[in-house]
This record gives structure tokens, sequence and C-alpha cells, in this order.
């Protein structure tokens, strides 16, 4: 059967004698040689389509001659019915992967997917952070959308990515509250960051590499990812801030600032660490290998899959504990950031109470953090944890400060 998201089967239509593994090959070609014939939709390069398509045709006079044969046989044979489809998986696979790999350039796309999805261009992001942040604290209007691509244009332009045919296919939508009786108002906290999506529009016949489920999967990165990314930055303003009224104020007079910041930005930055070469780097090189290591597409789309989940799971998307933490220390971090960015050089009282509120908070995070990690430390199942661990406690420095957070905070002046 036939649907809009692409063919399926349907097993009442199924015959009883012919195995599901049979039928799932089957499908596979079904859709193979469906992308082959789409004439009518735009391709990468429309002079390699037609090869392709000419080289697949005439593999279809071969099998139908197997077929033929098969066919005046008096009992059915499955062992050569099955062989024969072997035969032709093999072949479309080898064509569709020749469309996707050579001449549609996957990895040039891949490339393009890690620069974007998951922040590969680090200073493109750097930049977007600074230009929106003013703003993206604020609940998402009806405008923010406009205003915020207009200065993700403006980062790209910033950073030297010109190529539209690139920046053409990557948006950023926001996802505006309803209004009314039973809306649901982002945390004040998150303002319009935690509403921000990635949208990419994809080229065929990628398509059949990243459906809407491996989409909405590389967002999750996304969002997780970027939240990474402005904490760090947030944290290197703040510095910039304590460093520009050092000379009024003086190291002790804001001394608890310094060490909170201090406490912050060691964690983010060897968290930040762990993300861009534990799991990104290494995760990547090893989809390249793998793809250039095969001339088969059903390989290469589940070394794609297997990617994204791994992904998923060393940056504990699929581990809400350890995620929860996370997101209320990166949380921690960006409120404090934003508290010195509005108020100092003299912080009122009431934000004064919050500072130190913020410091007890990050401080119970962190612990609990260590505890959670420090509890799979030998356990074989989760290395990535360990390595965490490694990378924020190489030196052993929150083990043994981070009670010290925990303390009462001196009066801020």
């Amino acid at each position: 059967e036939e649907s809009a998201a692409g063919f399926r089967m349907a097993p009442h239509l199924i015959p009883s004698y012919i195995p599901v593994r049979v039928v799932e090959k089957i499908l596979f070609v079904g859709e193979a040689v469906r992308i082959f014939q789409r004439r009518n939709v735009t391709v990468v390069d429309s002079s390699t389509a037609v090869p392709l398509l000419t080289k697949t045709a005439a593999g279809q006079v071969k099998f139908n001659a197997v077929f033929s044969q098969l066919e005046r046989q008096p009992l059915f044979q499955l062992r050569e019915f099955e062989g024969a489809v072997d035969d032709i998986r093999d072949h479309v696979a080898k064509h569709l992967w020749k469309l996707l790999v050579e001449e549609s350039n996957l990895v040039r796309h891949l490339n393009t997917i890690k620069d974007f999805f998951l922040l590969g261009r680090g200073e493109l992001f750097q930049v977007f952070v600074d230009l929106s942040s003013p703003f993206m604290w604020l609940p998402p209007s009806p405008t923010t959308q406009h205003d915020v691509n207009a200065m993700f244009k403006l980062a790209m332009m910033k950073v030297g990515i010109g190529n539209e045919e690139v920046t053409s296919l990557f948006r950023l939508d926001v996802a505006v509250p309803k209004q009314g009786k039973g809306a649901q108002i982002p945390p004040s906290g998150g303002g319009t960051w935690g509403q921000l999506k990635m949208s990419y529009d994809v080229c065929w016949p990628l398509h059949t590499l990243f459906p809407a489920v491996i989409l909405d999967k590389y967002n999750s990165l996304f969002q997780f990812l970027l939240s990474v990314r402005r904490a760090q930055v947030s944290l290197q303003q703040s510095w910039a801030l304590l460093m520009q009224h050092k000379a009024q104020y003086g190291s002790a007079g804001l001394a608890f600032l310094w060490q909170l910041r201090t406490h912050m930005g060691f964690l983010v930055d060897n968290l930040q660490y762990y993300v861009q070469v534990d799991v990104l780097e290494t995760q990547f090189s090893q989809l390249l290998v793998r793809i250039r290591d095969t001339q088969d597409f059903e390989t290469v789309k589940r070394a794609h899959e297997q990617f994204v989940t791994t992904l998923q799971s060393q940056l504990f998307l699929l581990l809400p504990p350890v995620l929860r933490v996370l997101s209320d220390i990166l949380d921690s971090c960006g409120t404090f950031s934003e508290i010195l960015r509005l108020h100092l050089p003299c912080l009122p009282p009431e934000q004064r109470t919050r500072v130190e509120r913020i410091a007890k908070d990050f401080g119970r995070q962190s612990s609990l953090l260590l505890k959670i990690l420090s509890s799979v430390k030998n356990h074989h199942s989760a290395p990535h944890l360990v390595q965490l661990l490694l990378r924020m406690d190489y030196n052993k420095y929150f083990s043994r400060t981070h009670t010290s957070l925990l303390s009462p905070a001196p009066a801020l002046s």
C-alpha cells in the first residue's frame, strides 16, 4: 500500500508462505525505484539521474528473466525467490548509494548539517547569541521570528557565510505561545530561547535520510547544544563586565561574584569540551568512515540513524535525570549572567538575594551532578558518563570545592 509518507506493508495482503523479511526487502526495492522514477522532482544534478535510471532499467530486464523462470516452476521455491529478491535489493541499493553519496554529495550535506544543527560553526552561534541575547530573554511575540532570522542572517554575514545555496536551506522558527485562556507562557527565565528550533529544507533525494523524525532528533540536539553555547557565551560576557568594574570597585568588592562566575565557567567550559571533542567530533568521524567503507544504501541509512541516536544518548537527551540537572545548571548560569548585565556595578538588595539563591542552587545542582556521575563510574554500560566526570573533575576541583558554594554568601557591595 502507498500512503502520503511513502510505501508501507499491509500485513493482511501478505501471502502466508512469504516471510516478513522478504517483504521488507521488496518494500525497500519499491521505495528505491520510486526515487529513481521521480523525474518531476528537482534533483541535485538531473544529468546524473538519467544514467542511474537507465542502469536500473537495464537490470530490470535481467531480473524479469529470472522471475519468468521462477514462474514456470511447478512449485513455489522460497529459497530461489528470496535469492532473486536479494539480488534485486543489492543491485538497487548500490545505485541508490551512488545517487546519494556520490552524485548528491552526501558528505558535504552532512558537514553542512553539522555546521548548523550541531553548532559546528561555533563562531556563527557565538555571534548570533551576542546579537540576539537582549531580546531573546523576553517572551516571544508575533515579530520575534522575523527579528531572530534577521539576527541569524546578520551573524552569517559577519562570519563570512555568504553561500546562498547553503543559507537558504536553514531558518530559525519560534513557537509563539497561544494567547487567551489556557495559554501556556514560557518561564521568564527562558524567554524565547526555549521556543527556538532550526528548520531545514531537505533536497531530493536526501529526504530518504532526513525524514521528519530524524529532523526532530536533530532539533532536540540543536536546542541542547545551543543552551550550552549560550551559557558559555554569557559567562564570558560576565567576565568582561566584572573586569570592566574591577578598577572602580576592586577585586574584594566583587569577590563572591568572581568566585561564582569562576565555578560556573569551569564547569561549562569542560562540559563544552566534552560535547565538542568526546562526542560530536568522535561520532561524526566514525560516521564518515562507515559511509566510506560501504556501497550499500541501507548500511548508510542505519549508520546515520545510529549516529543521531548515539548523539542523543551521549548528550544525555535519553537520560532525563542528568539532562534535568544540566538544564538547571545552564539556566542558573544564564540567569546569573543576565543579572550582572542588567545591574552591575551596583546590585540592588533584591538582586543580591537572587544571586545568593542562584549560588546555592548552582552548588546543589553541581553536587547532584557529581553524585550521579560518580555513581556510574564503575559501570561499563555508560562510559560517556564516566568521560564527562573525567572532563569536569579531572583535577578534583569540584570534588573539593563544590561544597563551598552551599555556604552562606558574603554581603555583596
